[in-house]
């Protein structure tokens, strides 16, 4: 409206048959069809917000654990004596759960193997499921060459010891087939979840015993200078080197107890490939050397079990896909006296 009132004009005055009045109406016109296109090309197109979009972020939730050379590992800290920072900019936590706060555990079984050792290792995980209290959950998983749930999460402590000691597997390994999917399905419910999440992962895989040849035998065995001799392993090289990285997306830990280690070379290797696929998730790698050392180990693995903190927070994404955050005690006033090393996955990759 202001602009038609200021372009207002006396058309009584104006005489069509005046030359010079009609070359002013003329002219008034076509400045008031200049204004109304302008003021309609401003509503058909409105100005755009000059305030920059907002930042994208990934949510994380991350194990950490506070190590003690002499007391082992440290329960009873709070949300304020831990500091997180991505370069140089703090993060501010928006999640936190305590060793002792509500918690599902997994256990993934992938045991085809001695039944000595399998049962070595049933009698180890009741007796330590035994000791955990009330706010665990524990669900079973068949894993080979695809997951299926044997049990989902219960309380009940007599109904996983019977589902335990009559769990049976036959056929091929299959951790290198089934942990992505493992972690995909239990990092899904950390992020959801307001509780603490991890998997016990046993194995007695061994590297000869897959549906897929890892062992790369020669493909000319009557030639001695064929190449495939020369790098024994390579498949498995390669598989282990696509896995590792893929797994880094994946925020639950996960534990892998080998109960029947192979101790050649190119088992040697894929147990090393095992240790990079757990510390990608923030978990580690759990070896058996005898039957006798079974119970040991799994007894070991609890203790990892029922020692994290998890904690959460938002960061910005970046270019590269994945971050390095540090999570590092904190001084401020108020804060517990601690010492010991902290023990978490500094190399995130947004999910």
């Amino acid at each position: 409206m202001a602009l038609l009132e200021a372009a207002s004009f006396n058309w009584d005055c104006v005489s069509v048959f005046d030359p010079v009045k009609t070359s002013v109406l003329l002219l008034l016109m076509l400045v008031l069809l200049v204004m109304l296109s302008v003021g309609t090309s401003s509503l058909a197109h409105p100005e755009r917000s000059q305030t920059p979009a907002k930042e994208r972020t990934g949510l994380f939730k991350i194990p950490v654990w506070m190590g003690n050379a002499t007391a082992g590992f440290q329960t009873d800290l709070k949300a304020e004596d831990f500091h997180v920072v991505e370069g140089n900019v703090p993060l501010e936590l928006s999640k936190f759960l305590k060793p002792e706060s509500p918690t599902l555990l997994f256990i993934a079984f992938d045991t085809v193997g001695e039944i000595a050792n399998i049962n070595q290792a049933r009698a180890a995980l009741n007796e330590e499921l035994e000791k955990l209290s009330s706010q665990y959950w524990v669900g079973l998983i068949s894993a080979q060459e695809q997951i299926t749930v044997a049990q989902d999460p219960t309380p009940d402590r007599k109904l996983l010891r019977e589902k335990i000691e009559g769990f049976t597997q036959i056929g091929k390994a299959g951790l290198l087939e089934s942990i992505q999917s493992v972690a995909d399905f239990t990092s899904g419910i950390l992020l959801k979840a307001d509780v603490r999440v991890a998997v016990i992962f046993v194995t007695d895989s061994d590297i000869g015993n897959y549906r897929a040849d890892y062992l790369n035998p020669p493909v000319n065995a009557s030639d001695s200078r064929d190449l495939s001799r020369r790098f024994g392993g390579r498949a498995l090289q390669e598989k282990i080197s696509r896995m590792a990285p893929a797994l880094a997306k994946f925020q639950a830990p996960i534990f892998i107890v080998h109960i029947d280690p192979g101790r050649d070379p190119l088992n040697r290797a894929y147990q090393n490939g095992l240790k990079q696929f757990a510390q990608a998730v923030g978990g580690q790698l759990f070896l058996s050397k005898t039957v006798g050392d079974i119970p040991t180990v799994i007894q070991e693995v609890f203790q990892w079990v029922r020692s994290f903190y998890v904690l959460g927070f938002e960061a910005p994404r970046v270019k590269s896909g994945f971050l390095k955050v540090q999570v590092s005690l904190s001084h401020e006033p108020g804060s517990s006296s601690i010492s010991g090393h902290l023990i978490y996955p500094s190399r995130l990759f947004f999910p």
